[in-house]
């Protein structure tokens, strides 16, 4: 996304080691493949997410609303501003996840 002048770019990531994993319906262990292939379609889903909600609210008018800090965090700005994402169209995703 090209930045104006002025602005700055963040990244944030959070590290996580997975070990196993667990059918819930069968209560069978995933194997390495079968898992690291529910992470990937995980974090496909969540950039979706990401990018509609990039798309719909990145301007100065939804910026300046979460500068001001008035929204304690970024699931609550979502819920109390209504920057939903449909999501009727297919499976979703906790929104902690």
């Amino acid at each position: 996304m090209p930045l104006a002048d002025g602005e700055t770019s963040r990244t944030a990531c959070a590290r996580a080691l997975v070990r196993t994993g667990v059918d819930e319906k069968t209560g069978e262990l995933l194997s390495q493949s079968v898992l690291a292939e529910r992470i990937g379609w995980c974090a496909d889903l969540a950039a979706g997410l990401v990018s509609t909600l990039l798309g719909e609210h990145w301007n100065a008018t939804d910026v300046d609303v979460l500068a001001s800090g008035e929204d304690a965090g970024a699931g609550s700005c979502r819920r109390t501003r209504g920057w939903l994402c449909d999501v009727s169209a297919g499976p979703s995703l906790r929104p902690r996840a």
